[in-house]
């Protein structure tokens, strides 16, 4: 069985050019895998690289702040 690659919070939040708080607000909304080790959350390498291959790069439909009215609607404007 291969062991998975896990990265903290600070260089997940690196790799997706946002911030560690948006990175646990991903994993809560199961965009990426996270796991809690030690009292540290750490996100597993192959789910980064499925959100980054799913959005491009860019912010995915599934990342509208929550308490946004529009549902999407607003071409990407809420962060």
């Amino acid at each position: 069985m291969t062991e998975k690659k896990l990265l903290s919070i600070d260089d997940t939040a690196r790799m997706l050019n946002t911030t560690p708080l948006n990175v646990l607000m991903h994993i809560k909304r199961h965009l990426l895998e996270g796991v809690e080790v030690d009292g540290t959350w750490m996100v597993d390498a192959r789910s980064i690289e499925t959100l980054l291959a799913k959005t491009g790069g860019s912010k995915g439909d599934a990342v509208c702040a929550s308490s946004c009215a529009k549902k999407h609607a607003c071409g990407g404007g809420c962060s």
